[in-house]
């Protein structure tokens, strides 16, 4: 383990064992803040990290250091210790596992993950999950937002400037959905379209074309348990839709073309009042890790 680095690791760890670091996730925050923060991007800008060093006479295992601020974070840790256990970010409240660094179809890049929740709708006064969800990037994305360095994640949540600057970017970013209950694809469309609708004001022929195409993606389609969709912007005005019965898709199944919609579906999970409170929560709580 000599010359391991673990990044954004709170300094609670300090007193844990190397094999509590290895095999347990540290969890930053509440709950459903991203559920295993230490890193689940792999190439950011960081003021701090931990090195892991054999112990020394008058020195502690564990020593703390700095290093320059846009130094690539450097990770191989666990993974040879525990197997795979690091590829993964468990979503806490559905078990749902996603993979942190992916290669999704229409993507120039790899994308990593920047945080995980889930969809609840009630019925009465029941709540049942319908999907988790997480959101990919390319890393990037990252270094545009220097001008929200040192903000608290609360802070980074409540600013909409922020994740508009995040999908004005021209870097790919991809949302993962994973139904954890079978939905028909009629009812998963209409729940969509219920949310996109009031954010569309005045659709132009060019909305109603898109909303049209993806509107068939679904139709007749079912979403059993465990069925992943895709929704992949690879820039502010193109959006791709894959969709599989399990697994990662591995083909694009339609091309909605319409900034106005496009725009209005990132909203839908990443505006003011997102559908998933969860998954801005735990994005909001990583980009405040990686903007210390």
């Amino acid at each position: 383990m000599d010359g391991v680095v673990l990044t954004s690791v709170p300094s609670v760890i300090c007193g844990l064992s190397l094999r509590s670091v290895c095999l347990n996730r540290v969890n930053a925050g509440s709950r459903y803040h991203s559920p295993n923060p230490v890193s689940v991007l792999r190439t950011v800008n960081c003021v701090s990290s931990l090195s892991i060093h054999p112990p020394q006479k008058g020195s502690s295992f564990l020593r703390k250091r700095n290093c320059v601020a846009t130094s690539r974070i450097v990770v191989k840790a666990a993974a040879s210790s525990v197997g795979n256990a690091d590829e993964n970010v468990e979503e806490p409240a559905t078990s749902v596992k996603f993979q942190r660094s992916v290669a999704l179809p229409g993507c120039s890049t790899t994308l990593s993950l920047l945080g995980t929740g889930f969809r609840e709708k009630k019925f009465a006064i029941i709540g049942v999950k319908v999907y988790a969800a997480g959101l990919y990037v390319n890393e990037s994305i990252l270094t545009g937002l220097t001008t929200w360095k040192g903000r608290s994640a609360d802070a980074i949540q409540r600013d909409s400037s922020l994740f508009n600057s995040i999908f004005q970017d021209q870097a790919e970013k991809s949302l993962q959905i994973v139904l954890v209950r079978d939905v028909d694809g009629k009812t998963f469309w209409d729940a969509l379209d219920e949310a996109i609708s009031p954010r569309l004001k005045s659709p132009s022929p060019d909305d109603k074309t898109a909303l049209s195409t993806f509107q068939g993606i679904f139709q007749n389609r079912p979403l059993n348990k465990g069925s992943v969709i895709l929704l992949t912007w690879t820039s502010p005005s193109k959006m791709l839709v894959s969709v599989s019965s399990g697994g990662l898709p591995k083909d694009v199944d339609a091309a909605v073309e319409s900034g106005s919609v496009t725009s209005a579906l990132f909203d839908v999970f990443f505006g003011d009042s997102p559908v998933s409170p969860t998954l801005k929560s735990s994005v909001a709580n990583q980009l405040a890790m990686v903007l210390k």
